[in-house]
């Protein structure tokens, strides 16, 4: 398997919903050249050859400079994105935020169809509401 990178599209303007990329062990991530140097060396200071890396930047949080994951856990994560998407489909890949998919709509919205509140909830075009920040709690909630 090699790496790989996902950006379902909104179903209202076709922005990407989240970005998921796969980086391959001994891979760069896409975009590589268009990273800054400081970026690049903490990169390869931090970086295991052997290991597989998940970039994940979704509706209104992310990973940041990313994680390492398995062999495995790559695999399963690039079988959640294969097209066609679905809710479910994408929904067996774990991430806190359904990489923007509302489950009732079936479809994938990006920050700006989800209606995010300061909190981090969201609302998608139709009034389904979910949290979209893996930090968010009840007691934070502000419509």
């Amino acid at each position: 398997m090699t790496g790989m990178v996902a950006a379902p599209p909104c179903a209202v303007c076709g922005s990407a919903s989240a970005r998921v990329e796969l980086v391959a062990p001994d891979g760069r991530p896409a975009g590589w050249d268009q990273w800054s140097q400081d970026r690049k060396d903490t990169w390869q200071r931090r970086r295991h050859p052997e290991q597989w890396y998940l970039l994940f930047e979704g509706v209104a949080a992310g990973n940041g400079s990313g994680d390492p994951i398995s062999a495995d856990q790559a695999r399963h994560i690039a079988d959640a994105f294969r097209q066609p998407l679905s809710w479910a489909q994408v929904r067996a890949a774990g991430f806190y935020d359904d990489a923007g998919f509302c489950e009732e709509c079936d479809a994938a919205y990006c920050y700006r169809h989800w209606h995010v509140t300061r909190s981090g909830y969201g609302y998608c075009p139709e009034g389904h509401g979910k949290s979209l920040d893996p930090h968010w709690s009840p007691e934070d909630f502000d419509p």
